[in-house]
């Protein structure tokens, strides 16, 4: 589970730090039981789905076979290494896939043989990267369902039926972001706080973090 955890206390420790608001919303949720495969079901609305996790020439979408999308512009690069670890909360039944380098991560999970969830993790995207992410979502999907805004953080979110799609794009120097893509089942994304709760919390959360060092740097 290396991947997971670096990436989950990567976020978690800048949220802390005031820096990030969205360390718990791509973390697991801590204590409870796993996610069992009993629990998931991929149904017909699922693998119908419009949502995907898009680039300009690939997408991944729910029900897709694991070992048919890592290709195009989710191929694995010469020097990416192969990751097989899952996000915390998901048992170890579940089937994990992707891939890493410094600059990029794309991870994949799937019940058997077919992908419940994929991510898409950009470590220093530009504002123009994030912009054109938005937009292509928007001209495929339309305008996201819901949107999440917090002083270096905004998330969007689309919904069809039983999958979701999240774009969560955190500001990590003065030109710089890390831009995370989700496509998943929308149980799967809830148990591991991918949801619009939950970033709404987040984000409160952060504020008070920020407001209460700001109160402690004045006395």
């Amino acid at each position: 589970m290396r991947k997971w955890q670096l990436f989950a206390g990567l976020v978690f420790g800048l949220l802390l730090s005031g820096c990030d608001v969205s360390g718990l919303a791509i973390d697991g949720k801590e204590g409870g039981s796993l996610l069992e495969v009993v629990d998931v079901t991929i149904d017909r609305d699922a693998l119908t789905s419009n949502l995907a996790l898009m680039k300009p020439n690939t997408a991944i979408r729910v029900g897709q076979k694991l070992n048919t999308a890592l290709v195009g512009d989710y191929r694995k690069p010469t020097r990416g290494v192969t990751l097989k670890e899952l996000p915390p909360g998901l048992s170890a039944d579940f089937e994990g896939l992707g891939w890493e380098t410094p600059e990029r991560s794309v991870n994949l999970v799937g019940l058997e043989e077919d992908i419940i969830l994929a991510l898409d993790l950009l470590n220093k995207a530009s504002a123009e990267d994030r912009d054109q992410a938005i937009e292509r979502y928007k001209f495929v999907f339309g305008d996201s369902d819901a949107i999440v805004k917090g002083e270096t953080a905004e998330y969007w979110f689309w919904e069809d039926g039983p999958v979701r799609l999240m774009v969560c794009a955190v500001k990590v120097s003065n030109d710089r972001f890390r831009l995370t893509s989700v496509l998943g089942l929308k149980s799967v994304m809830d148990r591991l706080r991918m949801d619009r709760d939950s970033a709404t919390r987040d984000v409160a959360a952060a504020r008070q973090i920020a407001l209460e060092s700001a109160e402690s740097d004045t006395k």
